[in-house]
């Protein structure tokens, strides 16, 4: 892949400091999840993108977080609520009428825990009372903010999905934001370490003056360019919060060790076994004292668990590898340390609540939905989505990545190439929310108009919004769309994208091979409900569309082939 010149990349780091975008999940159908308003008692130590909505069965989640935890020892009977609020007063986190933080006092200082981002910036609008956002979280830690709380935040890694050059505008995104919401750790996770590490070291920037506000690299076990010493990332953190002292570490699950660095692959990282990096680290974090030690792991629930066990000095363990929405079971209880998870794409924060005096809750966890309901929307955010943006447009990767081949061979022709043979189909179509694909990316949905920013430079939103491009990968055909100057032909989501690019169909008709120019663009209703509608229609951009719905779907746009 191309880079981008090193102007932009210092255009970012620049303006976004002083001052993305991928679609967020839309809630997945978990029935009656239990509370998430949720506390457990703490001894009093010093130390302290599925491609189909058939796909996803919470049954099976429930049951593989059940077997996980009963495998790596964790105890069963989690408490879901404090000791001071009775279990019928507990509600979802995400209930409107609920208080947040319902039944606590003014703790100490409060955490912010995110991670597994996967790149969702921002709900993508796609679809209705979609969950998540940094924009939303943004307002989740100004209310903290405004009760008087000390606050910063943890993420446990995984912000982004890709490795090109629109990631690492994301990624720098990312950064800014978290700064602006008083980030001041982020784990190096899978997702961070393929960006490579001579990136990972150009992004590094902590503010030294403002520890709370200044997002650090943190990672017991990871080394770049084997190099401990080179102060990317750092070992360990401690933070000061009003009067009190939090240690904060972050590994690596060895799970993801062949997938960063294969054998015989020199990519200047190192990844050490975490329960052996551990104690050195521990032992720093401990000399200066601090009430309350978090660790971030980054790998399965079994290998986060067994750490969370061998290592309980760690008070509270973050850990990733759980569901996409961790409404079960969570928190847990691993010996007396509070194990946590936050789920993926950021449709959920989690808040912990240090409270030093209350011997039996001293550590408090709340699972919080981010919903439109309950959050407005942050100016600032809605800012780095629009720099973001406009930083797309400038570097035109839409245009300039390199495309892939298409498995026909044939050349993308445009829509109105096809009204000539077929011209009720092409009636249907003009009809139809495809026609406008396009469009939607300028404007977004009407209840959005006052936080939209436009889309039409972004690949991710280009993949289905224009015709010509692999729709699961965001990766652009040879002769697909690429900007609405070069390419008006391929403007919304045309015949090709399901049909396939027409070049060689036209050629074989005006041939007089009927039978072969038929078979090139034919695709069955089968075919369409299986396994091609789902490329765009996923559970992130319409969790209504499945095996069931296709049939109502398919009337909205019905055609028949040549007229």
């Amino acid at each position: 892949m191309s880079r981008l010149p090193n102007g932009l990349v210092v255009s970012l780091l620049s303006m976004t400091l002083s001052l993305l975008g991928g679609c967020s999940d839309a809630p997945n159908p978990v029935p009656n999840p239990v509370p998430k308003t949720s506390s457990l008692s703490q001894s009093n130590s010093t130390e302290g993108r599925r491609t189909s909505s058939e796909s996803y069965d919470a049954s099976q989640e429930v049951s593989r977080s059940t077997n996980v935890a009963e495998e790596s020892g964790a105890t069963s009977d989690v408490v879901l609520v404090s000791n001071d609020q009775s279990k019928s007063a507990a509600k979802n986190s995400d209930s409107d009428d609920q208080p947040m933080f319902d039944g606590w006092s003014k703790p100490a200082f409060a955490l912010v825990l995110s991670g597994e981002q996967h790149g969702y910036f921002e709900p993508c609008g796609c679809a209705i009372k979609q969950s998540g956002g940094v924009s939303r979280r943004h307002d989740l830690v100004k209310q903290i903010q405004a009760k008087g709380w000390p606050v910063t935040g943890l993420d446990l890694g995984g912000t982004v999905n890709r490795n090109r050059a629109q990631t690492k505008l994301k990624f720098q995104t990312f950064l800014a934001a978290m700064q602006d919401m008083r980030y001041s750790v982020l784990n190096l996770g899978p997702e961070e370490l393929k960006l490579g590490a001579a990136d990972l070291l150009a992004y590094h920037a902590p503010d030294p003056k403002d520890a709370l506000a200044s997002v650090s690299f943190v990672s017991a076990n990871v080394t770049l360019f084997g190099s401990p010493d080179l102060g990317t990332p750092i070992r360990s953190k401690v933070l000061a919060l009003g009067k009190h002292k939090v240690g904060v570490t972050s590994v690596l699950g060895t799970s993801f060790r062949k997938e960063i660095t294969p054998e015989g692959a020199n990519v200047d990282i190192t990844i050490d076994d975490p329960a052996a990096a551990l104690p050195a680290v521990l032992k720093e974090l401990q000399g200066q004292q601090p009430d309350l030690l978090v660790l971030l792991s980054h790998g399965t629930l079994a290998e986060g668990k067994a750490l969370a066990k061998q290592f309980p000095q760690f008070a509270v363990v973050l850990s990733s590898g759980g569901s996409e929405d961790p409404e079960f079971n969570n928190p847990q209880k691993v010996g007396e340390t509070l194990f946590v998870q936050v789920g993926h794409k950021g449709k959920y924060t989690g808040v912990i609540g240090f409270f030093p005096d209350d011997v039996k809750n001293r550590v408090r966890f709340e699972l919080i939905k981010l919903t439109e309901e309950r959050f407005q929307d942050s100016p600032k955010m809605v800012e780095h989505m629009r720099l973001y943006q406009d930083l797309l447009k400038d570097s035109a990767l839409a245009e300039t990545e390199p495309p892939i081949k298409h498995s026909s061979g044939a050349k993308f022709v445009g829509t109105k190439a096809c009204a000539g043979c077929h011209p009720k189909a092409f009636a249907v179509w003009e009809k139809s929310d495809h026609a406008h694909a396009y469009d939607s990316l300028i404007k977004g949905r009407p209840e959005l108009k006052h936080r939209w920013v436009s889309r039409i430079h972004d690949p991710e939103c280009l993949a289905c919004h224009t015709t010509g491009w692999h729709a699961q990968d965001v990766l652009r055909f040879d002769t697909g769309f690429e900007s609405k100057e070069k390419t008006p032909h391929l403007l919304h989501n045309g015949c090709e994208n399901c049909h396939g690019p027409g070049s060689r169909h036209i050629q074989l008709v005006e041939a007089g091979e009927m039978e072969a120019a038929n078979k090139e663009v034919r695709l069955t209703l089968a075919d369409a409900k299986k396994s091609h509608c789902v490329t765009c229609h996923d559970l992130d951009n319409d969790p209504h569309f499945n095996s069931e719905s296709f049939d109502s779907y398919w009337q909205k746009i019905k055609h028949i082939g040549r007229d």
